[in-house]
């Protein structure tokens, strides 16, 4: 059905309304005669019927008369006609179609996924050093594998990258390290340590020699269980120490609080500075950047022009909205300001706590200021495992005595 159209396109066709008593005998005779409509719709004014541009020029030799209105033109015969009388526009749009074709050998908008937290200017000077810039002939690009050891030799905190190139943009995936915990070799001597401060609760070893007694206190870096065995006649050795750890801890947070609720009111006052973009090159379309509000939230948002599946010829936009508000006060009553106080030390608090913490105990301490002020105290008791592996630096052994006089002899 597609290609029948494009054909009755390119030959040309006109749609007509037959009208009068006789439009049905008018049909009649000129399918007699050879003429087939390509198609043919009743309506209320008569028949609407699209012939062909040179069976439209025989329906004169039609025996019955009856009246013809034409009502369009279509085909490529009739858009010619149109176009000779608009040589500027034909040439402009052949103008477009040869930059369009041109434009698409190019790299015109370079993007990034999967960047959180590596630093993005290392990675834009990595990506430059690869080859790849806005602006480039496509044919320029090396190959994906050189683009990203490249790109891999020259940053940090990126273990996988690739570049990929949709229509004429290149789009840079890469994927941040996830640093694993440090983790010794089990030949490597070494010391379990507190990694925070507590009372010992009980230690379990497996390897090593305990040297902290339950119910004492230890500090940050207090060897617990050690990984040197020295004796006095015979020589001493090194092990990697393993065990568990597990201390009474004590966490003390201290805030104070307002007696009020503060929330943002919006004004409904806007302002959008607006930024043309093209390659690197950045265009204000505005005269003062000064935003005039003392509080506003800032937005910002760019789109890249896109012309069909994946043509970025390198324009666009960047709209940053600013939106004012003022901060508004609600009174709340001391309970509520108390217990809000209270969570926001709780999650203070969680922050800090070891994985495996059993709460065992808390306190909390809520003393009033003044008419609109506050003060909180929450004081938390965990049992945690605050053993941490630590390297032996030194390799120290006591050489054994010997029985000098015994040798003299």
């Amino acid at each position: 059905m597609f290609l029948i159209k494009i054909f009755h396109f390119l030959k040309g066709y006109v749609i007509l309304l037959i009208s009068g008593h006789n439009k049905e005998e008018f049909l009649n005779s000129i399918l007699k005669i050879g003429i087939k409509p390509i198609r043919m719709d009743y309506c209320d004014d008569g028949i609407i019927a699209a012939l062909s541009v040179s069976d439209f020029f025989r329906i004169r030799e039609a025996d019955i008369r009856a009246r013809v209105h034409i009502l369009k033109k279509r085909g490529a015969v009739f858009v010619a006609k149109r176009l000779k009388k608009r040589k500027a526009f034909v040439v402009g749009m052949l103008a477009f179609v040869m930059m369009f074709a041109l434009g698409s050998q190019f790299i015109w908008t370079v993007s990034y996924e999967g960047v959180e937290s590596c630093d993005i200017q290392q990675l834009e000077k990595a990506v430059e050093l690869a080859g790849l810039h806005e602006g480039m002939l496509k044919r320029n690009l090396k190959s994906g594998l050189e683009m990203k050891n490249i790109i891999l030799n020259h940053t940090d905190n990126i273990c996988w990258a690739w570049v990929y190139v949709k229509g004429t943009k290149a789009v840079v995936k890469v994927r941040e390290d996830i640093l694993p915990p440090e983790v010794f070799d089990p030949n490597v001597p070494c010391d379990i340590v507190a990694m925070r401060s507590g009372i010992i609760k009980r230690v379990i070893t497996t390897h090593g020699k305990c040297v902290a007694a339950e119910n004492q206190a230890v500090a940050p870096g207090d060897t617990i269980i050690s990984g040197t065995y020295n004796f006095e006649n015979e020589p001493g050795y090194q092990v990697h120490s393993a065990g568990v750890v597990e201390a009474y801890t004590e966490h003390v947070k201290t805030g104070t609080y307002k007696q009020n609720y503060c929330y943002k009111k919006y004004s409904g006052r806007k302002r959008r500075l607006v930024t043309l973009k093209f390659l690197k090159w950045e265009l204000p379309l505005y005269l003062d950047g000064d935003i005039k509000y003392e509080s506003y939230d800032s937005l910002q948002r760019e789109y890249d022009l896109k012309l069909g599946k994946d043509y970025y010829p390198g324009l666009g936009i960047r709209v940053v909205t600013c939106e004012e508000y003022a901060v508004e006060k609600e009174p709340i009553s001391y309970d509520v300001a108390a217990e809000l106080a209270i969570k926001e030390l709780e999650k203070e608090i969680s922050r800090e706590l070891l994985p495996g913490s059993k709460l065992i105990d808390r306190h909390e301490d809520v003393q009033k200021l003044d008419e609109e002020t506050i003060s909180v105290t929450l004081t938390m008791n965990f049992i945690e495992q605050i053993g941490t592996e630590k390297r032996i630096e030194e390799v120290t052994f006591i050489e054994p005595k010997t029985d000098r006089t015994a040798a003299g002899d």
